[in-house]
């Protein structure tokens, strides 16, 4: 770091700076806490959730998604602005640190250890982000006020924050500027920025100026960023502080986060999911002051993008003003009128019911956050909440929840014929005397719809062929309660999960095979907290192994032209989407991707349950995926999921090219080869 001895600044003398700097830093911490207590207050208070679990995984997490701003350069341009001021400012920390204890210390010199020669590296590369800070801050001015992106707003406080920044790093040069010039002795070549601006700009200026520009910048610098700093807790750019501890707390991998279990036995409890804001835990409370109003997550919603009045950005932005306005109450540092005591309700006064329900818990959101915000969580605990405390809820699912509660499937078919489809097959229901080495959990899908049938046949003659022995439950099989859970029903889930979880203990299972994304997921990530821990596989994992291994051979290449579509709960969810990319390596050849692929692919519309509701506002969202699929020209569509193949053949029959392009699960195209 360059040197510098300021015997006074700004017309303060060498004994009074101290006290000038020091009485106006004090208030602006005294102010700044003031500002953050409340907000710490109401975290503090909110309900517990452990993330303080695996600490270097964490670590990990925050170094490449904090620090190395990886998610961001999913949209290059934008993304690389923000790192670099990002980077910028934690470059300028100690900078900032220099400014202030040359005020505090006049005189004293602010150097690294002899032992650590890094003074003039450290300068050179101050000045080297001090120039891309500037360049980042105004191409961010150009996209906010000339390019104006959809899913920016344009605010003023957007721009006050890159005119601060932009006036923190130009005084830095201008102070170097005006020093270098005053005391010629002292320029320093690592400091090229203010070297060549006091040689070329301001070497004929006379001392009293240069002294002038020099208590400018001085002053100019100390103050932004006190004022920088409390405008911090009263902005969106709270996330400056939060953005860090929101990712090191972050659900932890595979896939994005999970929902947890709720004890729906406990006589003590009074509520169930989340009605009022103060119900949500510290970490959903976090997550909505952290939000950075990127509007990534409105860009990649397929809820959004098929005019459905959800947008993950506002409803993330309406949660968290409205807990800034209850934050005085919940401290008790405001009093309630008579009749102004609650409660304050959240689903109809500040989030609509329509709102919840569009979401399809996709997870798109969430991978696309650039700090780990968990939206599916607080959309389900909502759900809960409307279902479990007011019994409000879409009419469609009325039957739904009846049929899952005394058929175990949400369509209302006989469980006795759960079988049916594997009469002719040859398939061994389960025999825990003489088990076989995998369950096939087929689910409600594969057991009773008949296309959903086709696929578990498949299924069923692949792992024939390869010698794979295994069974099925038949009747004793039940739905995983995954609709259940996703449309806020946590009692009706927890009899569903309890029950299979009770079947597999008794009968010894171990592992599981599924085709359904989502009894894969529900599976695999949920009935832990049931005490059922599975080894369970996606017929996709195990096919494309047999067949790497050579025990499942396809025979000939097909020559169609075959697109692949990724299912939501396998890819974002799980972090799957090799396997089923490896099968039609080895079945089709050369297979297309759409333009939004792999944890970008655009859901079909199925999860969240909503393939039992009606899409009755906007466009359909399976028919906005098979319009992107359609843009790469295919005969047939390949999926691993069969609410996929239901939700794109319908698409597909509305827009009728039902008879031109087929939809298939890997496991049939297999069959077909």
């Amino acid at each position: 770091m360059a040197p510098m001895k300021i015997q006074s600044v700004g017309g303060v003398s060498h004994d009074l700076l101290p006290l000038a700097l020091g009485a106006l830093t004090l208030i602006s911490l005294i102010w700044f806490g003031v500002s953050l207590w409340p907000k710490l207050r109401v975290l503090s208070r909110a309900s517990g959730e452990n993330r303080f679990d695996k600490p270097l995984i964490r670590l990990k997490n925050t170094l490449v998604i904090a620090f190395a701003q990886t998610r961001l350069f999913k949209d290059f341009k934008s993304g690389l602005m923000h790192a670099l001021i990002f980077w910028g400012f934690l470059v300028l920390l100690l900078r900032a640190a220099q400014f202030f204890l040359m005020g505090f210390f006049p005189g004293w010199e602010l150097r690294f250890p002899a032992f650590l020669p890094l003074d003039n590296l450290y300068t050179l590369t101050k000045d080297g982000f001090v120039f891309l800070v500037t360049a980042a801050c105004l191409y961010g001015l150009f996209r906010r006020l000339v390019l104006r992106p959809s899913r920016l707003n344009l605010s003023f406080e957007g721009l006050l924050i890159l005119l601060l920044i932009l006036a923190i790093v130009v005084t830095d040069v201008l102070f170097d500027a005006a020093i270098f010039a005053l005391h010629p002795e002292s320029a320093n070549p690592w400091s090229p920025l203010g070297l060549y601006l006091a040689q070329m700009g301001m070497q004929n200026l006379s001392p009293k100026t240069l002294t002038g520009v020099m208590v400018f910048s001085y002053w100019v610098h100390v103050l932004t960023i006190l004022f920088f700093l409390n405008l911090l807790p009263r902005s969106k750019h709270f996330h400056v502080i939060t953005s860090i501890p929101n990712v090191y707390f972050s659900s932890l991998g595979p896939g994005i986060s999970k929902l947890h279990r709720i004890d729906v036995e406990d006589e003590n409890k009074e509520t169930f999911g989340v009605t009022q804001i103060e119900e949500f835990s510290w970490k959903g409370l976090l997550d909505l002051h952290t939000c950075t109003e990127c509007g990534r997550c409105d860009s990649v919603c397929p809820a959004l993008n098929s005019q459905k009045p959800l947008s993950p950005k506002q409803f993330t932005l309406d949660l968290r003003d409205h807990l800034n306005a209850r934050t005085p109450q919940l401290v008790g540092t405001k009093k309630v009128s008579t009749g102004e005591d609650g409660p304050y309700p959240l689903v109809g006064p500040v989030i609509q019911d329509e709102t919840i329900w569009s979401c399809t818990t996709c997870g798109a959101c969430e991978q696309e956050c650039p700090v780990t915000i968990e939206f599916i969580n607080k959309i389900v605990d909502l759900r809960r909440g409307v279902v479990m405390m007011e019994s409000r809820y879409p009419k469609e699912l009325a039957n739904a929840f009846k049929s899952l509660e005394v058929h175990q499937n949400p369509w209302g078919f006989n469980r006795d014929t759960r079988a049916d489809w594997a009469k002719d097959l040859g398939i061994k229901i389960w025999d825990k005397d003489n088990p076989t080495e995998y369950l096939y959990f087929v689910g409600c899908s594969g057991s009773f719809d008949s296309r959903g049938k086709k696929i578990s046949t498949a299924v069923a003659n692949a792992l024939k062929q390869a010698g794979i022995e295994f069974s099925i439950l038949g009747k004793e099989e039940g739905c995983t309660g995954d609709p259940a859970r996703r449309a806020g029903n946590e009692y009706l889930f927890d009899m569903l999960a309890s029950k299979n979880a009770e079947t597999f203990k008794e009968k010894g299972v171990q592992k599981i095979i599924t085709h359904c994304p989502h009894c894969f997921n529900t599976l695999k990530k949920e009935y832990p907290d049931f005490g059922a821990r599975l080894e369970v596989i996606h017929h996709s994992e195990l096919l494309e192994r047999l067949m790497r291994e050579g025990k499942l051979n396809p025979g000939e290449k097909s020559k169609k032209n075959v697109v692949y579509h990724d299912s939501c709960y396998m890819g974002r969810h799980n972090d799957v989407y090799d396997a089923p990319r490896g099968i039609l390596d080895r079945t089709v050849g050369d297979f297309q991707e759409p333009e939004n692929t792999r944890e970008r692919g655009t859901c079909c519309g199925a999860g969240g349950a909503r393939f039992l509701l009606e899409e009755k506002t906007g466009t359909r969202m399976s028919h906005n995926r098979i319009d992107e699929l359609m843009k790469t020209n295919p005969d047939t569509i390949a999926v691993s999921c069969p609410f996929c193949v239901l939700m794109l053949e319908d698409a597909l029959k509305a827009k009728n090219l039902h008879e031109s392009v087929k939809v298939l699960d890997v496991a049939e195209i297999i069959a077909e080869t």
